[in-house]
């Protein structure tokens, strides 16, 4: 659900609880579309860290990598591989 949706719909809850206090199904509602929204945020937390931890190794192997081509052109001879 996009967050406006969201935010509607979460809209729409708080009206019809403040104008229908004694429906507690309202309540439930409003309850389960915030629960669905935590769960959501979570799936989506947990991703995003995944991506993170895959960018950080991959930006770890790059620098590897360039300290590796740098070190046997000094080694070589070689004045600037690779742009360095």
């Amino acid at each position: 659900m996009h967050n406006h949706d969201f935010l509607k719909c979460l809209d729409f809850l708080e009206t019809m609880i403040e104008k229908h206090p004694e429906n507690a199904e309202f309540i439930k509602a409003y309850t389960k579309l915030i629960e669905k929204r935590i769960d959501l945020e979570i799936t989506y937390l947990k991703g995003d860290e995944e991506l993170r931890k895959d960018w950080e190794k991959n930006q770890t192997e790059r620098i590897k990598s360039d300290d590796s081509i740098r070190k046997t052109s000094i080694e070589k001879g070689i004045s600037n591989p690779r742009g360095f």
